[in-house]
């Protein structure tokens, strides 16, 4: 193994389509509510946030992913908790 190589171990691209799996838990902000769900863009990638209302807005949170599709970068996810709030928050 080269020093350019022993160098560049363990590095990988981040892509602007990250997916997730069924069942996992993530932080992410939500972006604009219905008042009944959230949306929430990770990138390029949609998910849209059941029970994260208006009061979610601008907020990090804890969203367990029940749906996903990988070649529409899009899916769905149920509201668990608040865990931050945003930095530009007032």
């Amino acid at each position: 193994m080269s020093l350019f190589d022993k160098y560049l171990a363990g590095w990988r691209l981040r892509t602007s389509r990250p997916s997730f799996e069924v069942g996992s838990e993530i932080d992410i902000f939500i972006a604009e509510s219905n008042g009944t769900s959230g949306r929430a863009y990770v990138g390029d990638t949609e998910l849209v946030v059941e029970g994260a209302g208006p009061e979610t807005i601008e907020k990090q949170v804890r969203v367990r992913v029940t749906e996903f599709d990988e070649t529409t970068a899009s899916g769905r996810g149920e509201f668990v908790e608040v865990v931050g709030e945003s930095s530009y928050a007032e």
